[in-house]
């Protein structure tokens, strides 16, 4: 593998003698887009002598445990993220007009990180869901700690700007999210079916150097190796129900979407090895740790001044009046027992 020293004035962490760590991969729970499973995926990436991996799919987490496991047991960092949507304005709209929200690449930093990842995929999900599970401003500023953020791929906020040559909006929301977020990154991809991204590139640049951001090289990765490109295209005719034979339908034109290695992504990036290198940086500062051998049960929220089980007692002895208002003895007791036994086990806040 090759050594490159060149760290960019806003790298600060070693590397350790590694060089890039994907951050942008789909998975086979990025649903009928997604190809990679996630074995064979955490075993590329260790064939390619790779110490860390993301995993960003599209609006959920649904690989997130799986995948920490497996990364874990290949000794691999395994890195938690999400491709999340944005919506343009806010959340609650339901605007026909605006059916396609923003796309921007998230990690989790830390475990409080991830906890804010988790809140935010959820609201997408409960609040926010138009056609997609989306997120706004709002919530991304109020649970904002701890997340890098990526421009993401030419769906993103900035990225989509710059293409439609609103370069004030587009340094406007670049600016917004570095103000926001302590962990913001311009996304830079080099994929030649995508017409629009040299555009794209030249306006990243541009904001590299008005606002002084940081960049970082992504490859979008929809399936482990290259020759799955084929079977990747046959996914996306199920998911837009077209004929594979349709030469208008929507397609991945280059079979270039694959887990590459650490040369080939510096190989397309000479005039800006820092974006490559920075990677291994990002990942470097991530650090999510599960402890699957405790018990983490939800906590209920309960009455000022009462604990959970005093709550869960006067809720089943509430319910237990109006049910059974005359009840034999026996059944007052099963119910004291029951309760106790909830107590001893501390499974309150679960009942």
């Amino acid at each position: 593998m090759f050594r490159f020293e060149s760290a960019w004035r806003h790298s600060k962490i070693s590397t350790g003698g590694a060089v890039f760590s994907h951050l942008h991969v789909h998975t086979e729970y990025s649903m009928l887009d997604g190809l990679s499973r996630l074995e064979p995926l955490v075993a590329r990436a260790a064939d390619l002598g790779m110490n860390s991996l993301a995993i960003t799919d599209h609006g959920g987490m649904y690989g997130a445990i799986d995948f920490y496991k497996i990364a874990k047991a290949a000794g691999i960092k395994p890195i938690i993220g999400c491709e999340m949507y944005v919506a343009p304005k806010s959340r609650h709209e339901r605007n026909p007009n605006e059916k396609t929200p923003y796309h921007m690449t998230v990690l989790a930093k830390s475990n409080r990180g991830y906890q804010n990842l988790i809140k935010l995929v959820t609201m997408s999900h409960l609040e926010g869901f138009y056609y997609r599970p989306r997120v706004d401003r709002e919530i991304l500023e109020q649970y904002s700690e701890d997340l890098i953020i990526m421009s993401g791929c030419p769906s993103g906020e900035v990225p989509s700007l710059i293409t439609q040559g609103r370069m004030d909006e587009a340094r406007a929301a670049a600016g917004w999210y570095n103000e926001v977020f302590d962990d913001y990154y311009l996304e830079f991809m080099e994929h030649g079916d995508v017409p629009e991204l040299p555009a794209i590139n030249q306006g990243l640049m541009q904001l590299r150097s008005e606002l002084d951001l940081p960049v970082v090289a992504t490859n979008d990765s929809h399936y482990v190796l290259k020759e799955a490109a084929h079977l990747q295209d046959i996914v996306i005719c199920i998911h837009t129900n077209t004929n594979i034979n349709d030469a208008k339908r929507m397609r991945m034109e280059e079979s270039s979407y694959y887990l590459k290695s650490p040369e080939e992504m510096m190989a397309l990036y000479p005039h800006m090895p820092e974006a490559v290198t920075n990677t291994q940086l990002v990942a470097d500062m991530c650090e999510v740790e599960f402890d699957f051998t405790k018990q983490r049960l939800p906590e209920y929220a309960v009455p000022e001044g009462t604990t959970a089980t005093e709550f869960l007692a006067k809720l089943c002895w509430d319910g237990f009046k109006t049910l059974l208002p005359v009840a034999d003895e026996t059944y007052v007791e099963r119910l004291r027992y029951e309760l106790e036994v909830i107590k001893q086990t501390k499974f309150d806040n679960y009942f």
